[in-house]
């Protein structure tokens, strides 16, 4: 073993994500020399355009991975199914064949539940797309370099051979699609864990295909029904019954192909029209927290707030702070800002996040967008039901909880209450798990609401407040309080 994959090794060991189910962080050990990495039917083209869309949406991130792996010293097999007759003169494809046939590894008893099923359109609920296979070859820009081998996914033998051969004990797994390929091919995940190999997968390079605005199990429309939430469920699935994630970072990190940075990594994503974040939330974080951890900002096009860029910063981030509302990210954008609320790391949000991809005032998806009407219960814990119009003029009242006076994200708050210019919204009833750390209130005559909370997803700390507006940013209590939150997020 080389060096260079040696030091991999250990690195790896303290990097697998914990896996549903299984008591506390797995460790994984790795030899890149007894591992080979296998990207399942990464294709060209898909009878879905949206779903086209989301494939060629990975392919920048997986050269980049791969390429890791390579430096790493670990095999990387292509396996493509329907489409290896396209390769039929690639040397890659050739050095496959060339590998002796050798008795496949004796099967084991391995009989997980089904996986959760889905194969619609993904550019909207009335899938207007027409089925019909159209992929002829790999994504063209997925880049194969020699050294690699392409493998017919439909045939388990030459990828068993392969193992058997150099002994590869370890496959990681790649591509689409998550539900059906990924782990009913031939090569797949399953067929390979009953011929006793050990798997684990790249948990964001690896996607299902089920709906859009429609839920796959009982054919009805679902406005909360993403691919991006199909993903998550997927992912879950194989956490669950057939082998443990990492993520791309990790294979890259080990590399030495990440930043020579490593202080946190914060991604903010601003996209609202109304309160001007995209001025004060940058220039409070350039204040604030730049100088303990890395920023990149996602930014909303100007020509239109559903389009983000930036996105990509969130393969590598340890926080997201979100500032949007009601917007309806495409769905290969949302792929990549959904896979990251939903894979259990600290958000930090405030004021209109939390109605950040919900219809209102009109409002609605495009075909191939994607909107998600319960983001503010299934992420924050609460119940967003709008505000009072007079509270406009007036703002809030705020203070502390008297049950969180000691909370770490109220340390070095003074004073305890304040007013804010933000006028107030209705958000009871939080969540059983949600700690109300201030509260506030607009007219004696009113009740008093949640301002700002704590919560958890999949295990992340959530922070959520309905302050935002210009005037916060003047006011030294919310300042603190925000910089506090996301120290917090972040487990400090």
């Amino acid at each position: 073993m080389t060096t260079t994959a040696m030091q991999a090794s250990a690195a790896l060991l303290a990097l697998i994500a914990s896996a549903p189910g299984r008591p506390g962080p797995e460790p994984l050990s790795i030899e890149p020399e007894r591992t080979a990495v296998v990207v399942i039917d990464m294709w060209d083209r898909h009878w879905c355009k949206t779903y086209t869309a989301r494939v060629a949406n990975l392919v920048p991130r997986m050269n980049r991975t791969l390429d890791a792996a390579r430096k790493l010293g670990i095999q990387v097999v292509f396996a493509p199914s329907d489409v290896v007759g396209f390769y039929k003169d690639d040397p890659r494809r050739n050095a496959m064949l060339a590998v002796p046939p050798q008795p496949a590894p004796a099967r084991i008893a391995f009989d997980p539940p089904p996986a959760p099923a889905g194969d619609f359109c993904e550019c909207g609920p009335d899938q207007p797309c027409g089925k019909g296979g159209v992929w002829t070859r790999q994504h063209p820009d997925l880049v194969i370099r020699d050294g690699d081998l392409i493998a017919d996914c439909n045939e388990a033998s030459e990828l068993l051979s392969l193992c058997t051969a150099r002994k590869i004990r370890k496959l990681i797994y790649m591509g689409v699609a998550s539900n059906m390929c990924v782990l009913y091919r031939a090569s797949g995940m399953i067929n390979m864990k009953r011929h006793g190999l050990d798997l684990v997968f790249v948990r964001d390079l690896v996607e299902s295909i089920m709906a859009n605005g429609f839920d796959p199990a009982r054919k009805v429309p679902d406005p909360n029904w993403t691919p991006a939430r199909g993903s998550a469920f997927v992912r879950r699935y194989i956490e669950r019954h057939i082998a443990p994630s990492i993520e791309s970072r990790q294979l890259i990190e080990a590399a030495g192909m990440g930043s020579a940075d490593k202080r946190p990594s914060i991604a903010i994503a601003i996209s609202e029209p109304e309160y001007e974040t995209a001025r004060t939330l940058s220039a409070f974080a350039e204040v604030h927290l730049a100088k303990d951890v890395r920023l990149a900002f996602i930014h909303a096009n100007p020509a239109d707030g559903d389009d983000l860029r930036g996105l990509d910063a969130l393969y590598d981030a340890d926080l997201l702070v979100l500032s949007m509302r009601r917007r309806f990210p495409s769905v290969p954008q949302m792929d990549i800002l959904e896979r990251f609320i939903r894979s259990g790391k600290p958000i930090v949000a405030i004021r209109t996040s939390v109605v950040p991809f919900a219809r209102g005032g009109g409002s609605a998806p495009r075909p191939g967008h994607v909107s998600w009407e319960s983001f503010d219960q299934e992420i924050l814990g609460c119940h967003y039901q709008g505000y009072d119009a007079d509270s406009r003029k007036t703002g809030c009242d705020v203070w502390m909880a008297a049950e969180a006076a000691s909370h770490p994200i109220l340390a070095g708050i003074e004073p305890a209450r304040w007013h804010s210019p933000s006028w107030l919204y209705k958000v009871r009833p939080l969540r059983e798990d949600a700690k109300p750390l201030l509260l506030g209130r607009w007219s004696q005559e009113k009740p008093e609401e949640p301002v700002a909370w704590t919560t958890a997803y999949e295990g992340a700390r959530i922070f959520y407040t309905s302050l935002g507006h210009p005037g916060d940013f003047e006011e030294p209590a919310f300042a603190r309080l925000l910089a506090n939150a996301i120290r917090w997020a972040l487990g400090g």
